[in-house]
């Protein structure tokens, strides 16, 4: 075994690493659930690009477990068969590290050593148990590997508990305190029979009653709350499938406070047949949904957030980022992912982020005078654009504006929020057509504002001249610069080359700056 095999090993505390396994650069992370065992496969850039696979089994450790009680054999030998699966899976796809973690079912179990045992010698195996203060240690991780330096809370709602985490930028890693709660979905089931007609007084009691035991809600009140686990999750499909949202990327999907309130007494009100009867309901989740909804609710009653913020990011990608080198751990989100979306299309694969390394930043770099006064948010979305300029080369030219939008709105894009995404697409959009009028881009209109609108014509007109003057050849634009003032943009080159920037460069010029809301000039250095 060679010393990187070694040094992630150690990282990893007590992985797993199969026998002939030797693809480093892949990494699995199987996360033994209360209600669910699933298994990750990442790749070197993990926290940037999508998974290269991704499987969920609703195995049901800890349904109808007793608190401290045992796991059933049923559920032990569905759990194990599943493992088992995935370690054959993993070995076949050359994964080097495996990390298991098991989480609330396990470490309360009372047979939980004889279980651990009977995975690593059926599956070869090793799953390590993690306490509810690393629990939430590691979805406050994940949360914060998609959205770094944000604040509020962060709630993780599993089967057999709720973590929640204070994520606070003070910090050296940005987590504060954090809680373990015996709040998970079937825990509570084994105390609320699921009687609709009934007034659900006692369970909302009991989950006050244990949210009165974190003394530190106070330093979160009016924040943002960020949610995680696969019940929430449903919660928020269900929500975008009843408003008829046009997205469909849950991760980043944020609501009022006051909104999700009303949504959860809706879901907390409804019986499992009315349920079953909502065609986007996930059956695997029937009978959870409507407790999860009232500790949703009710633990907006106790944080009074502000906004509530869906997180496809969580414990999975905690545990994946402990693994990850520092900087690794520094890239921005949004620009690592960017650039490998851009990576995947591009004619040009030189695509690099580093300041004056690769198109993205030899494009964004030749554009900035245009933009004097754009705060760090907006500027990561123009960086970002710069790199998904190039997507739609491959489309008709017909029908690049509308395609390209929408791979942008499907792409696996990390670290923006639902408005930030229809700003990059509508951007996109712009980088191949003036045109500002579209059905297909209607649906999406009433989710921004009129200055993100003209941010997005602003910049992906610029980026259409950009690609026009340098036909694509990102040096060339070295030999031109930009300049704006109160009432021109000033195309700037030497007579030679202002003589052979031909009549589709003048036209985009033009254009451009009728977005600025400027003439456009042409002056010779």
């Amino acid at each position: 075994m060679d010393l990187a095999m070694e040094t992630l090993m150690e990282l990893g505390r007590n992985n797993t690493v199969l026998e002939n396994l030797g693809q480093i650069d892949r990494l699995a992370v199987i996360d033994v659930g209360s209600n669910s065992v699933r298994m990750v496969v990442y790749p070197a850039s993990a926290l940037a690009a999508p998974p290269l696979f991704n499987e969920k089994a609703m195995c049901g450790l800890g349904r109808g477990q007793a608190p401290g009680g045992d796991l059933s054999e049923t559920a032990m030998v569905r759990t194990i068969n599943t493992i088992a699966r995935f370690a054959h899976l993993a070995k076949a796809m050359d994964v080097g590290v495996i990390d298991a973690a098991a989480t609330a079912a396990v470490r309360e179990a009372a047979n939980c050593d004889a279980f651990l045992e009977r995975v690593r010698a059926e599956t070869g195996i090793t799953v390590r148990v993690i306490s509810g203060g690393e629990e939430a240690r590691l979805s406050a991780r994940g949360v914060l590997a998609a959205n770094p330096g944000v604040s509020g809370l962060v709630g993780d709602l599993g089967g057999g508990s709720l973590e929640l985490t204070h994520l606070d930028p003070s910090k050296g890693d940005g987590v504060g305190e954090r809680i373990s709660l015996p709040l998970g979905t079937l825990r509570l089931a084994a105390i609320d029979p699921g009687d609709s007609a009934a007034p659900h007084q006692d369970i909302d009691r009991h989950i006050d009653q244990v949210f009165d035991q974190v003394d530190w809600m106070g330093q979160v009140l009016h924040g943002d709350l960020y949610i995680v686990g696969g019940a929430w999750r449903s919660l928020g499909r269900l929500e975008m499938s009843r408003n008829r949202y046009p997205l469909r990327v849950l991760h980043g999907y944020t609501l009022p406070s006051q909104r999700v309130a009303s949504m959860c007494q809706l879901f907390a009100g409804l019986s499992l047949e009315s349920l079953q009867r909502i065609e986007a309901a996930p059956q695997d989740r029937l009978d959870t949904l409507a407790l999860a909804a009232r500790v949703l609710g009710r633990l907006l009653l106790k944080c009074r957030a502000d906004r509530v913020i869906f997180s496809a990011h969580g414990l999975r990608e905690g545990m994946l980022s402990e693994h990850l080198t520092p900087e690794q751990r520094r890239a921005d989100p949004l620009l690592a992912s960017s650039r490998l979306t851009a990576l995947a299309s591009s004619r040009n694969a030189d695509v690099g982020l580093g300041h004056g390394h690769g198109d993205g930043a030899r494009l964004t770099d030749w554009l900035t005078p245009l933009f004097p006064d754009e705060d760090e948010d907006h500027r990561r979305l123009r960086i970002a654009a710069g790199l998904l300029s190039d997507i739609g080369w491959r489309i008709h030219p017909d029908e690049r504006p509308d395609h390209a939008m929408a791979d942008v709105l499907r792409a696996p894009l990390t670290g923006l929020d639902h408005r930030q995404r229809i700003m990059l697409g509508l951007a996109i959009r712009f980088r191949y057509t003036h045109k500002r009028d579209s059905r297909w881009v209607e649906r999406y209109g009433h989710l921004i504002e009129d200055d993100d609108r003209l941010w997005s014509r602003q910049v992906g007109q610029a980026l259409r001249l950009a690609h026009t003057l340098s036909g694509g050849v990102m040096e060339l634009l070295a030999q031109y610069s930009l300049s704006l003032d109160d009432s021109d943009i000033t195309l700037h080159g030497t007579p030679e080359n202002l003589n052979i920037i031909g009549e589709a460069t003048r036209k985009r010029l033009t254009a451009m700056a009728r977005s600025f809301d400027r003439s456009a000039v042409v002056a010779a250095d």
